[in-house]
């Protein structure tokens, strides 16, 4: 063996080195005998391992554990793998993957390596060792001088070393190839390479020859598997072998195992007659895997089908899929495709699932079938397909945990579909049936969903303890995912948010690892719904975003969820029309599966959004959702429409029996307004506080500021205002500001329009109802006065763009009459201005929104650049009165979209110098709120993305950290930009670890 100094220098000098070099030029040896002082993580590479799970598995070996289950979304696993890893490891790591050319592009390995590379910390270091470049870029890395390669050339012996190994100069016959040195070394002579193979091989003992025959014909092997095989003397010749470094070497990542090097298994022949003793030796083993490989080898398709069940438990899904794809299409049984099914349903893989378990109902339709194929429609096609599955079958007890599963699974559809009573029979009968812990745990599941949906809190606490000790025992990864995501939705609707929080971090690592998009998803909508009751917003609408982004992907009807409480969080920044938007669609998708619970959501979030502009469809909401049952929500819509304190009464009695905190407070909050009475509004800011609810606390007291009047009430009503702007309720902070402004007796003007997230006419704070203005011309007439701000526009110009495709004589009737109603509307004298044959509209005259938006915005700006005082404040106000994008109702008139573009670009400027001041200070929280506002409106905004991990990170909240820089990445990826490495520094007195 020869030291090679200069080369040991440049493995850790940078964050990632390459050796890329062919077959033989020493790139392992190098590896072993470079000197370090890290903790080292070594894994070579193979065929084996190009999937996501097993290279999961050997690289967390000893330092932490990897679910063996794993979901349809690879790329977000791999990313979430990674973190696991990173977190588990010391923060010095040298990570070593020797043999990188075995993976190849696309692959689920080759993600979680990129991944890896990119995720580690800053003072860790990754070898990458392979034939080939690594099947990803690199090319920001090197931008950055985060990479060293080394490659053939530097690889190859020096005359010198040559003449060392050698014993004499053969560099020029070699050209410094080090195997071929080392073979010339070993026999003196240089021949072509196969016959110096055959030459050394021919030198070793009949029982080295036989054994390496033997070993060639697998791709890892151990002495006691050659043993096994008739090599007696196995652990004294591999050991021998490997210290020569004569065709055999240790798998460092598994210890105990061997492999032959690239040239020896090139040349040696494999025996053939070895792979029926060798399956029975990796079956005693437990290594299920390698003994699929030999059963294989001998085309023994039955005995590959018995082995499946134990793949499945051992390897996981993607080991099944890679077994079962070995099977030819006309030797496999119905055991083979409901296993594929298993494997895809397990990944989420919801359409290649249903088509597998389809081929396996050929043989007749088995209780196990049913309850999957049931299953994955209620998660895609909707309750009522799952329901005529479940009918299908009938049931004869030849497996009863199956049947416990489906009818848990036809429960599930009969809560969705809003008929509780069929509902709780069914998952009882489930209960009655189960026989083991798994679908105990289902049953208790969907009993504690009946419970919630009748008011017995005490019992649904019962039923979702014991369902989660029952899917613990089982093992039941998917049962743990979805009774946590159930309480934690529980946990909100009585107000206990950051308990819910709590049961979404318990959740969400899981559903990360692995890679179960909808579960996931799901827990998103969850912690949305939870951060949402906590007036975090920003967090919230990202959550429900990309939740939606799943569930639509998927073709669910599960979209439903977010779109309604998107509808909320848009409400609540004042966006009123994205907030219909989404309610409505949630109501469409709702409808089209008869899902009751997201359509009441959906009436109710409606009837409060057109509670101020549009009383009477408010109400006829309102009523809809009253249909399907009790909903304290619509009661004190209707309560507040109409004054009415016996309906607030009634909803401050239903809240309590169903555990609905927040439902009580805002009874109360709403009662105390209706009666003016201080001890009621107190008593409701008491309770919103216990809740933890900011937004809540903001409503009351604005209402108590409102009571009280005066000074005080106009320093509350301030600090009301101040306070949900930090928040972005930009709704609430314009009621506080109205109710302040009427403390201190200086009212609003008295019109003012409102352009951003849709079009308003206020006059004396009040919005003008649709039917005031006739003509929907006139609407628009004003509206292009306003995006011209200010310049005049020619009688004909103005006519055209109203009423492009009519003659020229009707038109100018037509504009005289839609000028006349937007001046009665407005009143005269009011902002519109004739000027000879050109209108215009009078900023100074008219107030209107976007106007003072933008002279805010540039203000702060410019007080920005100066480091003045007032930048702060300037910035605040210009960032909470951009309710949404300029007329957003117009998206395709071409003259909305220029001031729209610019006000816009000026309000992500704001934002993105608000975030930046956040972090300077080291207000961490509203730094990440202002970086998901900048998001949610442009998703590839690099700064803002590395800036949420960034600050994260700093917050402690690693995690979310690690899920938000995988969100970057794949929106990197969808617009062909190389991601940056994680920004984030880890210490390990901070780390969590695994």
């Amino acid at each position: 063996m020869i030291r090679r100094p200069r080369l040991e220098g440049l493995l850790c000098t940078t964050r990632l080195t390459t050796l890329v070099a062919p077959a033989g030029y020493g790139k392992t040896t190098l590896l072993t005998q470079a000197d370090t002082d890290r903790p080292v993580v070594w894994h070579t590479c193979q065929e084996g391992h190009r999937l996501l799970q097993p290279m999961a598995i050997a690289l967390s070996a000893g330092w932490t554990s990897v679910p063996s289950v794993s979901g349809e979304d690879e790329a977000g696993r791999a990313q979430a793998i990674a973190g696991l890893l990173a977190d588990a490891w010391p923060d010095d790591v040298l990570l070593v993957l020797d043999d990188m050319h075995v993976l190849r592009r696309g692959d689920s390995a080759a993600q979680l390596v990129e991944a890896l590379c990119l995720q580690l910390p800053q003072s860790a270091r990754v070898v990458l060792s392979g034939r080939t470049l690594p099947p990803f870029s690199l090319r920001r890395l090197k931008v950055d001088g985060e990479l060293t390669e080394v490659n053939a050339a530097q690889l190859a012996f020096t005359a010198e070393e040559t003449t060392v190994v050698a014993g004499h100069d053969v560099h020029e016959v070699t050209g410094g190839w080090p195997i071929a040195v080392r073979l010339v070394a070993e026999t003196g002579t240089v021949e072509e390479l196969g016959d110096l193979v055959d030459e050394v091989v021919g030198r070793e003992p009949e029982q080295t020859r036989s054994l390496l025959r033997t070993a060639a014909a697998f791709d890892r092997f151990t002495s006691d598997l050659l043993t096994s095989l008739g090599h007696a003397e196995a652990s004294a010749i591999l050991t021998d072998l490997a210290r020569r470094g004569l065709f055999v070497e240790q798998v460092r990542a598994e210890p105990g195992w061997f492999t032959l090097v690239p040239l020896a298994r090139e040349f040696l022949e494999p025996a053939v007659d070895v792979h029926a003793a060798a399956a029975h030796w990796f079956t005693s083993k437990g290594e299920y895997v390698r003994a699929v490989d030999s059963l294989a080898a001998l085309e023994d398709w039955s005995g590959v089908t018995a082995l499946l069940d134990d793949v499945l438990r051992t390897g996981g899904a993607d080991a099944v899929l890679a077994a079962t794809s070995l099977v030819p299409e006309d030797q496999r049984t119905a055991e083979v495709w409901q296993l594929e099914g298993v494997a895809h349903q397990l990944r989420g893989e919801w359409r290649q699932a249903a088509d597998r378990f389809t081929q396996a109902t050929e043989d007749g339709l088995t209780a196990e079938l049913a309850w999957r194929m049931a299953w994955i429609q209620h998660l895609r096609g909707g309750p009522q397909d799952a329901l005529k599955i479940c009918d299908d079958y009938v049931p004869d007890g030849s497996d009863p945990t199956a049947e416990s599963m489906l009818l848990s699974t036809a429960a599930s559809a009969h809560w969705a579909l809003g008929d509780i009573e069929a509902a709780s029979d069914k998952a009882t009968g489930a209960l009655k049936t189960a026989t083991n812990d798994a679908a105990i745990g289902t049953a208790h599941t969907v009993l504690a969903m009946v419970a919630a949906a009748q008011g017995k809190r005490d019992e649904l606490t019962e039923h979702y303890d014991i369902a989660l000790d029952h899917a613990q025992k089982a093992g039941d990864v998917l049962g743990v995912i979805r009774i946590r995501s159930n309480r934690a939705s529980h946990h909100v609707e009585a107000g206990e948010h950051r308990a819910a929080l709590q049961e979404i971090e318990e959740m969400l690592p899981l559903a990360d690892v692995t890679g179960f998009a909808t579960y996931r998803a799901i827990g998103l909508h969850n912690r949305g719904e939870a951060l949402l009751g906590l007036g975090r917003l920003d967090e919230a609408a990202a959550d429900f975003l990309a939740a939606q982004k799943v569930f639509d992907q998927a073709g669910s009807w599960l979209a439903a969820a977010p779109l309604v409480y998107l509808g909320e969080v848009h409400r609540k920044r004042g966006d009123r029309a994205l907030a219909g938007f989404a309610l409505h669609e949630a109501l469409r998708l709702a409808s089209a599966k008869n899902t009751v619970p997201h359509m009441v959501l959906a009436h109710v979030g409606l009837a409060e959004l057109f509670s101020d502009d549009d009383p009477d469809l408010a109400r006829e909401h309102a009523r809809e959702a009253l249909e399907h049952g009790e909903n304290v929500a619509a009661l004190l819509v209707l309560g507040w429409l109409d004054h009415d304190k016996d309906l607030c009464q009634e909803a401050a009695e239903i809240a309590p029996r169903r555990g609905d905190r927040a439902g009580f407070a805002r009874s109360l909050r709403l009662r105390g307004v209706l009666e003016r009475d201080s001890v009621l509004l107190d008593q409701a800011l008491t309770l919103w506080r216990e809740i933890g609810n900011p937004l809540g606390e903001i409503r009351v007291r604005t209402a108590q500021a409102m009571l009280i009047g005066g000074a005080a009430g106009e320093q509350l009503a301030g600090e009301a205002r101040q306070q949900a702007a930090d928040l972005g309720a930009r709704v609430l902070a314009e009621e506080a500001a109205a109710v302040a402004e009427t403390c201190r007796k200086a009212s609003r003007p008295e019109l003012f329009i409102q352009t951003l997230g849709g079009f308003r006419v206020l006059r004396d704070g009040e919005p003008l109802p649709p039917a005031a203005w006739q003509s929907r011309k006139a609407r628009d007439l004003v509206k292009i006065l306003i995006a011209r701000r200010g310049r005049p526009i020619t009688r004909e110009g103005l006519g055209n763009l109203l009423w492009p495709d009519e003659e020229p004589e009707k038109v100018a009737n037509r504009l005289a009459v839609a000028l006349s109603t937007a001046r009665s509307v407005l009143r005269a004298g009011t902002g519109i201005v004739a000027e000879g044959d050109a209108i215009r509209l009078d900023p100074d005259v008219l107030p209107v929104d976007v106007v003072a938006f933008l002279a805010d915005a540039r203000a702060g700006l410019a007080a920005a650049q100066r480091n003045s005082s007032e930048a702060q404040s300037l910035l605040a106000a210009a960032e909470s009165a951009y309710h949404g994008d300029f007329l957003e109702e117009d998206p395709y008139e071409d003259w909305a979209g220029r001031l729209r573009e610019e006000a816009r670009l000026i309000y992500l400027q704001v934002v993105a110098v608000l975030a930046a001041r956040a972090e300077s200070g080291g207000e961490y929280a509203l730094a990440s709120r202002y970086c998901l506002r900048v998001l949610e409106r442009d998703p590839y905004d690099e700064p803002a993305h590395l800036m949420l991990v960034r600050v994260l990170a700093a917050a402690g909240s690693h995690g979310e950290a690690r899920r938000c820089y995988q969100t970057y990445v794949t929106r990197m990826r969808e617009i062909e930009v190389d991601p940056r490495p994680f920004p984030g520094i880890f210490t390990a007195s901070t780390r969590r670890r695994a």
